[in-house]
């Protein structure tokens, strides 16, 4: 088994591919930086998973100087390097990709807890960075670690912080609405479209009447090139044998209005997957999906319930290939 070590140094490794943009950065000019402080594992805890999750748990004491958990933070470690304090960011947000979701929310609470206690002594610079790069990392449509159960958490603690105000929280309010929708084991919205079949009529059908132990929603427009990336990864991969078995039903669904375009790129898609649009531009409104990015992959159950949502390709392959 990896030693705890081992699995921390891995993690840092990955931080150069979760820094995929300078946001957030504020470079300290008038004090020395100050290296954030790091959580050290205890000796004795051998286990991968266990250190993990001690890891989640005491990840900021050090931030907050925090010596009894019981009482409130004194103050925030002041000056902490910008660039520093991002990879320590970006260690934590693998953390809670790797530990169990429970412990995750709870550790989420405790942070925005402390940052809404020191923003309401006048130290709100902490809370804001934080927020932002929960945004940055967890609901930016091109993060590698995209997750909105885990922005859901943290927007249920900005929405709960005393600190900020009606309009601070506004446009939070808005993703907390979209990030609820179609959430992983929920009923997906059903919604009616129109299939285009080989003789080049259209059948017109509703998400629910699709029969297959899983269906696959493909959201794309015919001019996306990660589309077609997508389209060429599901193509050659064991996923198409799923579909020739009846097993899967891939909804390649067309959210815009450019009909044309959309007839055009029939032949770039397997003729087993359901090519159609949406006559009703309901989905393109984000009304009932927050579609916030082109293309997106949700994964439903045979009851339609949703297994993965906004998902990349590999795992919903890796999803389907163990199941």
């Amino acid at each position: 088994m990896k030693s705890p070590r081992y699995i921390i140094a891995l993690i840092a490794l990955a931080i150069s591919a979760l820094m995929f943009s300078n946001a957030c950065s504020n470079n300290v000019k008038d004090a020395a930086p100050v290296e954030f402080p790091a959580v050290k594992v205890p000796a004795y805890i051998n286990d991968n998973a266990l250190a993990a999750s001690y890891m989640v748990e005491n990840y900021w004491n050090g931030f907050f100087k925090i010596e009894n958990p019981s009482k409130e933070p004194s103050s925030a470690v002041h000056g902490v390097d910008s660039v520093s304090f991002e990879n320590a960011f970006g260690m934590y947000a693998q953390l809670l990709a790797m530990t169990d979701r429970g412990k995750g929310e709870k550790s989420l609470r405790k942070l925005f807890g402390n940052l809404d206690t020191l923003a309401l002594k006048g130290e709100r610079k902490p809370l804001l960075r934080v927020m932002s790069l929960m945004e940055h990392y967890f609901y930016n449509p091109i993060s590698p670690v995209l997750d909105e159960e885990i922005y859901l958490a943290a927007l249920n603690c900005i929405m709960a912080s005393a600190s900020l105000s009606d309009l601070d929280k506004m446009q939070y309010d808005y993703q907390h609405r979209i990030c609820s929708m179609n959430r992983v084991g929920t009923p997906a919205a059903d919604f009616t479209f129109r299939e285009l079949l080989a003789s080049g009529n259209f059948r017109e059908r509703n998400l629910y009447n699709i029969k297959g132990e899983y269906t696959l929603l493909f959201f794309n427009n015919p001019d996306c090139s990660s589309c077609v990336e997508i389209l060429r990864t599901i193509k050659d991969s064991p996923l198409e044998e799923l579909v020739g078995k009846g097993e899967l039903q891939v909804l390649a669904m067309y959210i815009d209005e450019d009909l044309e375009a959309w007839k055009r790129n029939r032949e770039k898609y397997s003729k087993g997957w359901i090519y159609a649009y949406d006559p009703q531009l309901v989905l393109r409104d984000n009304g009932i999906y927050g579609l916030r990015a082109i293309p997106s992959l949700y994964l439903l159950d045979k009851e339609k319930r949703v297994l993965l949502k906004d998902a990349p390709v590999e795992k919903v392959i890796a999803y389907l290939m163990r199941r």
